[in-house]
């Protein structure tokens, strides 16, 4: 991938997500109503986080992750290893604000009590979303678009790597236990993959790649004031809404590619710095809302003091930036356990290594193939997706 276009993903995926946070983070309990004016783009954000994924997943298929075991322990260490800690993390947050300040849990809408543990399982197993259940865990309502990432994920993956005309039924079967929701959405993610398919075999002109890429920028920033003309609801979610912001999402990626395949990479120091950035997303997109809740019923009780805003906002990203490498070393690790576990046994061959007693060759074995490290770009959510929900993609590659 282009070093460029690769880091305008990088950027736009922390955006997504900064928005989102800050856009949950405005209101009236927590800093009343500081930065409100982004709530407004949360929605959006998510749609972003799912194009994105779609976008990125398919490229890491082509690129890097030639066989289904290897595609499916990155998904599932990639989930898992932001997933796993989030939950822990909202748990103990959610237990400790009811008995503290009971008064921002009991009663309001924000706050999924009931059944805590179906709900805290579901999420484990990203099943919390299947035919809009609406099953997010406790306080951390973003969860809701990972739902939706992890199908696509495994339809993606039906898709591009099994074999047979069976994959079809699979993919029926696969959207049946998902609903019609989850149908209904599944274009919005497709439109990412197609925009890699388009980018990967036609770029557009600089000229007409530049005046489409401000055009379609300038168009997202106005997609509150869009989605009532164009959107309608179904079941209860925006649907035309999020096709109109894919569709915009769509044209900005191919005309950034276009913009960017001859432009020279940023410098080395500043290509760094924005990967180190980027690679907190999905930590931000999933921890965010338990620690907004937690800075505010420890914090300054006025919640338009500049004291609590700096708080719920300083300590969250600050948070978010500690636990970034520790998440990626459990991803590394479950990565590693996930890919011993998956790989068939006809996919590894014998490899001669030196004996130590004798010249002799012994045999050992190998993967034949494993995926590369997955640049940051390559590894994003959303959150998802985006979502929506936050989500939301994206967040979440």
């Amino acid at each position: 991938m282009q070093p460029k276009f690769s880091a305008y993903l990088d950027i736009v995926r922390f955006l997504a997500a900064l928005t989102v946070f800050l856009g949950h983070a405005a209101g009236s309990y927590w800093t009343q109503g500081f930065l409100w004016q982004l709530g407004a783009y949360g929605d959006t954000c998510v749609v972003v986080f799912f194009v994105l994924s779609g976008f990125v997943i398919a490229w890491v298929a082509d690129n890097k992750e030639g066989n289904w075991w290897t595609y499916g322990a990155n998904r599932i260490a990639r989930l898992w290893s932001v997933v796993i800690p989030a939950l822990v993390l909202t748990c103990v947050i959610d237990y400790v604000g009811v008995r503290m300040a009971p008064a921002l849990y009991i009663g309001q809408p924000w706050f999924n009590g009931d059944n805590l543990a179906l709900r805290y399982l579901a999420s484990l197993f990203l099943v919390h979303e299947a035919w809009h259940i609406n099953y997010a865990p406790g306080i951390n309502q973003p969860f809701w678009s990972l739902g939706y990432e992890a199908f696509y994920y495994l339809a993606f993956g039906l898709l591009a790597f099994y074999k047979g005309r069976m994959k079809y039924l699979l993919l029926a079967v696969l959207f049946v236990l998902g609903g019609p929701l989850m149908l209904a959405l599944f274009p919005v993610w497709l439109t990412g993959v197609l925009a890699y398919r388009v980018s990967r075999t036609w770029s557009l002109p600089a000229f007409a790649a530049c005046v489409i890429f401000i055009g379609s920028s300038l168009l997202l920033l106005c997609s509150p004031f869009l989605r009532p003309v164009f959107g309608f609801q179904w079941m209860g979610e925006e649907i035309g809404g999020r096709y109109v912001d894919a569709a915009v999402f769509f044209a900005n990626l191919v005309a950034a590619h276009g913009l960017f395949r001859h432009n020279a990479p940023f410098p080395p120091s500043v290509a760094r710095l924005i990967k180190q950035i980027a690679s907190t997303t999905f930590v931000l997109y999933l921890f965010h809302r338990p620690l907004i809740q937690l800075f505010s019923y420890i914090g300054p009780d006025d919640a338009g003091s500049w004291g609590r805003r700096m708080l719920v906002i300083g300590a969250t990203l600050g948070i978010v930036a500690l636990a970034t490498p520790i998440c990626e070393r459990f991803q590394r690790y479950l990565r590693s356990r996930l890919l011993h576990w998956l790989t068939p046994a006809k996919a590894r061959r014998p490899v001669l290594t030196a004996s130590t007693h004798s010249d002799a060759p012994t045999p050992g074995y190998n993967l034949l193939k494993t995926a590369d490290h997955v640049p940051d770009s390559a590894t994003g959510h959303l959150p998802v997706a985006a979502g929506g929900a936050g989500s939301g993609a994206g967040n979440h590659a």
